[in-house]
């Protein structure tokens, strides 16, 4: 690895064993450290912190057997040659790591299929994010999912903020729209603070 503190891989490894408090319009407003963003309130979505230390959010919901997910992390840069580097040049080698360890660790042992990876710039409200868009397959179903890193300066940033969205759906259940908005809107108002 080339000084990241942690690949999507682990981290989405974790899991989430409880779905944590229900978001209101009442504490909807979640702050960080260094970053802050506001999430859809009343509409079954549940947050858990899950580390202080490195700010990771994990928000969910659960229709069913269907899973819902959204986790945001602030992941430093260790690597103080990679902290110089533009922020597309990072996100590009970030990107094709996460690319690499779900190949690596899920393709090649037969633990899943990987499809329809795409690596984009998007912006959203003002920012620009750097984002993998992918499908996951196996036995069990389907997930889709998509990385989107943002860096709050063009170059010589020591961390960037990774938020990942997942729809995960096995094969008996039918996810009658995707709920990707509500992650979007959050991407929105994603703030940095310094």
């Amino acid at each position: 690895m080339k000084g990241y503190f942690f690949a999507l891989v682990l981290a989405l490894s974790s899991g989430c064993t409880t779905l944590g408090t229900e978001i209101t319009s009442e504490d909807n407003h979640v702050t960080m450290p260094h970053y802050s963003f506001v999430l859809p309130a009343d509409q079954r979505w549940h947050i858990k912190r899950a580390d202080e230390k490195h700010e990771a959010v994990i928000i969910t919901r659960k229709m069913g057997s269907i899973l819902l997910q959204i986790k945001v992390f602030r992941n430093p840069i260790l690597d103080k040659e990679m902290q110089a580097n533009s922020a597309k040049a990072v996100a590009d080698d970030y990107r094709q790591l996460e690319r690499r360890i779900m190949i690596e660790q899920g393709v090649n042992k037969g633990l899943y299929n990987l499809k329809d990876v795409k690596m984009d710039e998007e912006v959203i409200g003002n920012k620009t994010f750097y984002t993998m868009n992918y499908t996951i397959t196996d036995n069990s179903g389907i997930q889709r999912a998509g990385l989107y890193l943002y860096f709050h300066k063009p170059n010589n940033n020591d961390y960037f903020i990774m938020a990942h969205y997942s729809e995960t759906i096995p094969t008996s259940a039918l996810l009658e729209k995707t709920y990707k908005p509500d992650f979007l809107k959050i991407l929105e108002s994603l703030a940095i603070s310094e």
